[in-house]
């Protein structure tokens, strides 16, 4: 069940990331690849399917070039966060 973005549990359930609704939807698929779970790569591949597409969010849009950057700066820091925090969550088989 997806839950967009942000996590369900834990002391980071109280921190909304930034622009979590511009990005909802690539955070739900990104909640569906963790649900169905696997090893470290099917990890690693989810989350870089996130950060792809919250790039396509990110460029795709009619952004200036300032806020284009700067969304894919935060597209990057979900990307890291997910990396870093994102095992936690993830349902290993």
């Amino acid at each position: 069940m997806s839950r967009g973005c942000g996590c369900e549990r834990g002391v980071l359930r109280y921190i909304k990331p930034p622009y979590a609704r511009l990005f909802y939807p690539a955070c739900c698929i990104h909640d569906d690849d963790y649900d169905r779970g696997g090893d470290n790569e099917t990890r690693k591949t989810a989350d870089r399917r996130l950060f792809r597409n919250c790039m396509k969010i990110a460029t795709g849009l009619q952004f200036s070039p300032w806020k284009s950057t700067w969304l894919t700066l935060i597209a990057l820091l979900y990307y890291v966060s997910v990396r870093i925090f994102g095992r936690f969550y993830f349902h290993a088989v």
